[in-house]
């Protein structure tokens, strides 16, 4: 995950520096600040709804935390831009928005402005998962980034499983009642349908803090 992570931090970097050169000169597109969701938003609900896209703001590398953002409409209307104390964006534009809205914010002066990017699966935290899901996020991931990144999509490894950090350990339970450890990458157990045929349910030992999702890297 954190090579992935990194590889697509490069590729933003390359393709939509947005705030970093417009730092001083807010309001900018949200497009520039939120690079690749139209076309995640362009994919059909029902092929996207196992994965999702997150973005992280900073600000003199820094999570942006307490950054009063907001969403300016090109009437003049302003939209809270709700960031958490990590500087995840928790309430992401409309396609409506970034087709026609601005980025603002309260921000110090000459700010260092950064985004990050994340995609992971949906499923929220759980101890128990039906492996059908697992695999449906990471095809719908895999399918979505052929989209999303286009081009770029050879920057970006191929997705084989879901991760599952703080979970401790975990298990995959087989249809004849067998049940065999998942492997652990990262201090994190996770599933990879190849590495575990025939799983009909994946038991952690605790419910992960988050998932993720993990490459062939």
């Amino acid at each position: 995950m954190g090579r992935r992570g990194v590889i697509i931090g490069m590729t933003l970097a390359l393709l939509a520096p947005g705030l970093a050169q417009a730092a001083d000169k807010l309001p900018v597109k949200l497009s520039k600040v939120f690079p690749y969701l139209d076309k995640y938003l362009a994919i059909p609900p029902d092929q996207r709804n196992h994965f999702a896209l997150g973005y992280v703001i900073q600000v003199n590398g820094k999570p942006a935390t307490g950054m009063n953002a907001a969403i300016l409409e090109p009437d003049g209307r302003r939209t809270p831009l709700p960031i958490n104390a990590e500087g995840w964006v928790t309430k992401l534009p409309t396609a409506a928005q970034l087709a026609s809205a601005s980025f603002t914010a309260d921000a110090p002066p000459n700010p260092d402005f950064g985004v990050h990017m994340r995609i992971s699966p949906s499923l929220p935290p759980a101890q128990e998962y039906i492996p059908r899901d697992l695999e449906l996020a990471v095809s719908q991931a895999n399918a979505g980034m052929d989209k999303v990144a286009g081009m770029m999509r050879f920057a970006v490894p191929t997705l084989v499983g879901v991760s599952f950090p703080g979970a401790g350990s975990g298990k995959a339970r087989l249809a004849d009642g067998r049940e065999a450890a998942l492997p652990v990458a990262a201090g994190a157990p996770f599933y990879d349908p190849k590495l575990a045929p025939g799983a009909i349910k994946i038991v952690l030992a605790k419910a992960p803090t988050r998932l993720a999702f993990k490459d062939n890297k």
